[in-house]
Formats: structure tokens, sequence, C-alpha cells
């Protein structure tokens, strides 16, 4: 199994993603430099924001309960947890089965907290708004 793993270069400062077999390796060459990259440490899927802050301003999306109005329990849950628990309740092992997989590589980086599995919010959370240029 591999999984998407971002690298930043300390040298020119490069960021890069780069598809792993688990566990992944701490450092890579940097394709722009060649010098040692060092992996950048963003606990995708347990976080309720973006790892990484985007110069374009984030456009809503519909809740999961939401988008799955038969699916009950979902208000309470995070999106990670939500999607693992839809294809649950629709049978949908495949989807599980990477659903799963996903956070299960991302706990390796950072093991998951309650916060990361339950909110009380109906919508996702508010992006920031991007600095001026």
């Amino acid at each position: 199994m591999a999984i998407l793993v971002d690298y930043m270069c300390p040298t020119c400062a490069g960021r890069f993603e780069v598809r792993v077999p688990v566990p992944p390796p701490t450092s890579r060459a940097c394709p722009a430099c060649g010098r040692t990259a060092r992996r950048a440490w963003a606990p995708i899927g347990l976080t309720r924001g973006a790892a990484r802050q985007s110069p374009r301003p984030a456009v809503a999306e519909p809740s999961l309960c939401t988008r799955n109005p038969d699916v009950l329990g979902l208000c309470h849950m995070t999106p990670d947890a939500g999607r693992a628990w839809v294809a649950r309740v629709r049978g949908d092992n495949r989807a599980l089965d990477r659903e799963l997989a996903r956070q299960e590589a991302a706990s390796a980086i950072r093991p998951p907290k309650i916060e990361d599995v339950l909110s009380h919010s109906h919508s996702r959370p508010a992006a920031t708004p991007a600095p001026p240029p």
C-alpha cells in the first residue's frame, strides 16, 4: 500500500508530494535542487481546517448531513468520520476500506483526538480569507 506524503525542502523552499510505501520515509531528495527534503507534517484528514492555506477563497460546500439526509448522525461527525459512516451504512465496503486506510495512515502521523471525530456544527468550518496580495 502506498500513501501520498508532502515533503518540504529547506534549501529551495520547494514543497512536493510523493506516493510512498507505508511507513513513509522521513526524507527524500528534492526534485528541484537535489538536496534533502524533510517530511512536511500535515495531519490530512484529521483536522477540521485545511493543512495548507489556499490563496483562493473557499467555496461553501453542503454538509454531509445535507447531502445524505438518509444517514442518521452525520450532523455531529467530522467529514472524515462521516465519510466512513456513510460507506458503512450504505454497505460500500470498498469506500469504507479506502477511508479507513486513509485515516489509519493519518493517525500514524498524529494520534486522533475526540475533537477529530465529533463536531457540533451543521456546516463546514469557516474558511479564513486569504490575505491581500
